[in-house]
């Protein structure tokens, strides 16, 4: 019996020795218990910020070349001011048009968008005021041929004159076009 009460004294003894002794170190581990459910969500929210690039890359890499192409197109990398205006006297002279003249000129910088690895990318607008001779029918098929053009342009104004006595009119078309400006 003896035995056994200097047993459970010597247990005692040790359940409040190592109590007394830890106690210091519950609250630290609280905290490290909560630093560790802080992490636990940081490394869940990475895992979803993880699966929302890998979508958002295949669905990029999942554009066609023929559809990055288009957006190309419609508005081009660097200012193209001469080649615009070569194909708007191209397609006036397919439609019996004369150019009478196209004064281009390049405006403000419409907004900007970062790029990581490729700068930044400005949009720039270019007004274009163009001035032809010809028929009415030639002048609708051209703005119709405008209009299916994948160049973005957008009319602002449209003024028509007649010529004499003829079916000849002077048009005045006043137009905005637009172009991306990369800088690295």
């Amino acid at each position: 019996m003896l035995k056994g009460i200097v047993s459970l004294l010597l247990i005692a003894g040790a359940g409040m020795i190592f109590f007394t002794q830890t106690k210091s170190y519950f609250p630290e581990i609280k905290e490290i218990r909560g630093r560790i459910s802080v992490y636990k969500k940081t490394i869940e929210t990475i895992r979803n910020v993880k699966s929302s690039v890998d979508k958002l890359l295949g669905e990029y890499n999942s554009i066609s070349q023929e559809n990055i192409d288009k957006v190309n197109k419609m508005i081009p990398s660097g200012s193209e001011s001469m080649k615009l205006v070569v194909q708007i006297e191209d397609m006036m002279k397919a439609k019996g048009l004369t150019l009478k003249s196209i004064d281009a000129k390049e405006s403000i910088k419409e907004s900007s968008v970062k790029k990581e690895k490729e700068g930044e990318s400005t949009v720039s607008l270019m007004a274009l005021s163009i001035k032809a001779q010809g028929s009415y029918q030639a002048f609708y098929s051209f703005v119709n041929d405008l209009e299916k053009s994948l160049r973005l342009m957008d009319v602002g104004s449209v003024k028509i004159n007649a010529v004499g006595d003829k079916e000849v009119y002077d048009f005045s078309v006043e137009t905005v076009s637009y172009w991306r400006e990369t800088s690295k």
